[in-house]
């Protein structure tokens, strides 16, 4: 399982049992996850999309919806409902979450993540799903 440190408010890493965190990040991936999900509950792809884009979180202000890949990397397939670490995504719901990745055979349609057991689908881009927001970083760090 990747590494995940807890982002503070102002973008500083935390330590592993602090209380509060705003983001995640995956420091060998290059990518940091809002610690919450984005947007107000289910959203069709549009919205998930502007409520993305228009986040400031961390004291960044350059975040969007995730690749396919990008959302499954933090899948943790040793859980379910949800198969996603429930300690640092505090709020993830065993439901679909948008991914900005569209399918091959029809742009008006995404792929999804399922939390609740991992899988993976599609569904046309004015269905309703949850989303989390994603930024790459250097590898590094943030």
């Amino acid at each position: 399982m990747e590494t995940m440190i807890k982002i503070g408010a102002n973008g500083e890493q935390l330590q592993p049992d602090a209380p509060q965190w705003d983001a995640v990040l995956l420091p060998r991936l290059g990518l940091m996850f809002s610690a919450t999900d984005t947007g107000a509950g289910e959203l069709t792809f549009k919205q998930a999309e502007a409520a993305c884009a228009n986040l400031t979180l961390a004291s960044f202000n350059d975040w969007q919806m995730p690749e396919r890949q990008e959302l499954e990397a933090i899948l943790d397939l040793t859980r379910y409902n949800p198969a996603i670490d429930p300690v640092f995504f505090r709020d993830a719901k065993s439901d679909w979450y948008w991914t900005r990745t569209p399918v091959a055979w029809s742009s008006g349609c995404a792929w999804l993540v399922y939390f609740s057991y991992g899988y993976v689908g599609n569904h046309d881009r004015y269905g309703r799903a949850f989303v989390r927001a994603v930024r790459r970083v250097s590898p590094a760090g943030q």
